[in-house]
Parts: structure tokens; sequence; C-alpha cells
């Protein structure tokens, strides 16, 4: 279904670009953290277009995660954008060493399949979790990001 939010004249597609091209480089190969060039609008206009935008620039699934789980391994590929307050994400990916970040809003992780992730939550953290090239499945979403 396609997004109703407004989204300011080309924000959409830079923030969409900007994302592609940080994916790029890092998907499929390892963690990488970048902090978004373009200011996306309000958190809550992000967190409706982009899952759309991404999975048709894309051409794969992407799901939406509940914002916080506990440690787990992940099943697919996970796109983090933090959209408030800060977290902390210990991460083991399967080939490389593991890493803490701290993310704070306006920051976006990725985190590549089969790596152990360990979130911890600020106080008013927000984060949009989205998981990519998973089906948009209820059973899934609640199995693991």
């Amino acid at each position: 279904m396609p997004s109703t939010a407004q989204v300011p004249e080309g924000t959409e597609t830079l923030l969409v670009e900007e994302v592609v091209l940080f994916l790029s480089v890092h998907l499929g190969r390892s963690p990488g953290l970048m902090w978004l060039e373009h200011e996306p609008p309000d958190p809550d206009t992000l967190a409706e277009f982009l899952p759309a935008a991404l999975a048709r620039r894309l051409d794969r699934p992407i799901s939406v995660l509940p914002d916080a789980f506990g440690d787990v391994r992940t099943a697919h590929d996970l796109l983090v954008c933090q959209l408030g307050g800060s977290d902390t994400w210990r991460l083991a990916p399967p080939a490389g060493a593991g890493l803490t970040l701290r993310l704070r809003a306006g920051d976006v992780l990725y985190v590549p399949t089969g790596s152990l992730c360990t979130p911890r939550r600020g106080a008013r953290s927000r984060a949009l979790l989205l998981a990519l090239g998973a089906p948009e499945s209820d059973e899934e979403e609640e199995e693991s990001p």
C-alpha cells in the first residue's frame, strides 16, 4: 500500500537514495553506521514512508519489526533507524570482531544476517527496525528480527 505521508518535496527521494547507497556498501558484508545527511521529516512520517520506499527501491520485501527485543541472532539483514533518544547496540557479526555502537537520533545501523545483537534501550528511545528481505508475516516478525 503506498504511503500517504506528506514529505517535503525531494526529501523522500534523497533519504531513500542515501540509505540505498549505504546498503550497497554494507549489505551482506559487514555492520555499518550512517549519519543521515538529509534531515528526515518527523519520526512518524519517516516510519510511514521508508519501509515501502525501500522495498520498491531494493526490490525486496521489507518488514517492520517490534522496536524492542532482547539478545537475538538476526534471521535477516536488519536496518535500525534511530528516531529518538539513544540506544547502545553490541554486535557480534558472523565474520569479524564484535563491536559496541551508540545510536542517537538520525543514526542508521545496518546489521548483517546471523549477527548476535544485544540492544540496550535508552529511557526515551524510539527506533524503526526493518528486516530486509523478510516476508511480511506476523509469525516471522515475532520469532526474530
